[in-house]
């Protein structure tokens, strides 16, 4: 899963697709692109004959924690990268690294964050609120309020592509609870940031799924 500025992203394996085309269509109306217009998509019917239980919580089996620092979610306007490229490589490359976060406690100390995407020409960036200091002024595109976000995530080793559900141990609490929230999976880890507002809330209903999976 990949939310970014634009745009929601969900990745799954080429074998699987009929198999999530079929799924997604009692939720949603599926659209492709045919030169150049949205037409409906039809569904194959194909399915793995799995029934999901219903209000069923998922055990949270990876360990679950929330870093103190906040997060900004942004964009910026791709004309301005020249004037930005040298500050983008260094936050990238350059500025602390894996063994400065891992002298870091996870569970209540700041981490360094910092995610940049480019999709069909729009730039969507995650990033901690110190690394956006170090941004231009009215190079950002935030919002007037300057919203923060706070951050779960879970995991902390390599999380396998045939494991099933990692998503929805996040996301399903949340949505019962309509609290909105910004995905991001990586390889070691999944991220979901919400308003900072709902940050006790969140780990609240996240830590008894944790202790239901124990």
């Amino acid at each position: 899963m990949l939310s970014t500025y634009q745009t929601d992203f969900i990745l799954v394996r080429e074998r699987d697709l009929p198999m999530v085309m079929h799924t997604l269509s009692s939720e949603f109306t599926l659209l492709r692109v045919v030169n150049g217009e949205a037409v409906a998509a039809n569904s194959t019917g194909v399915t793995n004959g799995f029934v999901k239980p219903k209000l069923v919580p998922r055990p949270i089996i990876h360990p679950l924690s929330s870093p103190s620092n906040m997060f900004c979610v942004t964009s910026l306007d791709p004309d301005t990268l020249p004037s930005v490229a040298t500050l983008l490589m260094d936050v990238m490359f350059y500025s602390g690294g894996a063994k400065e976060a891992a002298g870091q406690s996870e569970d209540s100390g700041h981490i360094r964050f910092f995610s940049f995407s480019l999709i069909e020409g729009y730039i969507s960036l995650v990033m901690d609120e110190q690394t956006t200091r170090r941004f231009p002024n009215n190079v950002l595109f935030t919002s007037a309020s300057g919203e923060l976000w706070k951050m779960v995530r879970i995991g902390g080793q390599p999380l396998g592509f045939d494991e099933c559900g990692i998503v929805a141990q996040i996301s399903e609490p949340l949505a019962t609870a309509d609290i909105p929230a910004y995905y991001i999976s990586t390889f070691k880890f999944d991220h979901a940031l919400v308003p900072e507002e709902n940050i006790q809330s969140v780990i609240g209903a996240l830590r008894t799924n944790e202790s239901t999976g124990q």
